[in-house]
C-alpha cells in the first residue's frame, strides 16, 4: 500500500514540475534567457529619445573667431575695421549683414544713421573673387568711381561670414587679396574655402581729396603792380647810371 502511494506521490510531483517548466520557460525565454531585474536604477521608458541640446550659434550671432583688418587688401590697403565672424549668411533671405550695418555695425568708425545697399556679389557676376580660402577679388567699374567712398567687402565660407570696412576709399587698384582665416576654419584650424564675396555701399558722400588754392583776381593785381614796380626800379637804376 505504501509503495503504491509513494507511486502516485512521485507522479504527482513529476506532474507539477512539467506544469511550471512549461510555465516558465518562456516568460524566461522572452527576456533573452536572464533573471528579471526589479531593480529601481533606471526607470526610463525604452521608447523614450534623449534630450539634445544644441551647441549650434544663431544665426547673426558672434562665432568666436575673430576677423583681422589685414585679411582684406586692395594693394596696400588694409580695411579700416572689421567685425565677425557671425554665424549664417551675409546675404540672401535669410541674410543678417544689412540689417547688421543699417543698426551701426561701424558706428565707432563712421558715426550712426549711415545706410547701406547691396551692391553686388560675386557669385551674382556683379564683380569675381576666387573660391579657395587665400586668393583674389577684384571690383567692377574703374577706380576713380570708389575713390572717396565708403563701402564694406563681406567674405562668406563655410556656415558664417565677415564684414570689412573701407572708409574714404583711397586705393590703387580694385583687385584685393583676401584670407577666410577670419572668417572660418575647419577642426584643424585651417581657412576654408570662400563661398563668396558681397559689396555694400553706404550713403556716405564721397570725400573730395584737396585741391589747390587759385590765386584771388585781386591777388594777381596785386603781384602785377609788384613786378611793374620792380621792372621801373630797375630802369631808374640803369638811367642813373
Amino acid at each position: 500500500m505504501k509503495s503504491k502511494f509513494s507511486t502516485l506521490l512521485a507522479s504527482a510531483l513529476l506532474a507539477t514540475g512539467i506544469v511550471y517548466t512549461s510555465i516558465a520557460a518562456p516568460a524566461y525565454a522572452e527576456k533573452g534567457g536572464k533573471i528579471q531585474d526589479n531593480s529601481t536604477k533606471d526607470k526610463t521608458p525604452k521608447d523614450k529619445t534623449p534630450e539634445v541640446v544644441s551647441s549650434s550659434i544663431a544665426d547673426g550671432g558672434l562665432t568666436g573667431l575673430a576677423c583681422n583688418n589685414s585679411n582684406v587688401k586692395f594693394g596696400a590697403l588694409s580695411a579700416t575695421a572689421c567685425e565677425g565672424a557671425f554665424a549664417g549668411n551675409d546675404t540672401g533671405e535669410k541674410g543678417t549683414l544689412l540689417d547688421k550695418l543699417n543698426d551701426n555695425l561701424f558706428s565707432s568708425e563712421i558715426g550712426t544713421g549711415v545706410q547701406w545697399i547691396l551692391a553686388g556679389k560675386s557669385d551674382s557676376g556683379n564683380f569675381t573673387a576666387d573660391n579657395t580660402a587665400d586668393g583674389d577679388l577684384t571690383l567692377a567699374g574703374n577706380l576713380t568711381s570708389f575713390l572717396g567712398k565708403t563701402f564694406v567687402v563681406s567674405l562668406k565660407a563655410s556656415n558664417s561670414y565677415s564684414a570689412y570696412l573701407f572708409e574714404n576709399f583711397q586705393g590703387t587698384t580694385l583687385k584685393a587679396a583676401y584670407n577666410t582665416i577670419g572668417v572660418s576654419t575647419n577642426g584643424k584650424g585651417t581657412a576654408q574655402g570662400l563661398s563668396h564675396a558681397s559689396l555694400f555701399l553706404s550713403n556716405i558722400k564721397p570725400q573730395e581729396p584737396p585741391k589747390n588754392k587759385v590765386p584771388e583776381p585781386a591777388s594777381l593785381v596785386g603781384l602785377g603792380l609788384v613786378a611793374s614796380g620792380m621792372v621801373m626800379a630797375r630802369r631808374r637804376r640803369t638811367l642813373g647810371n
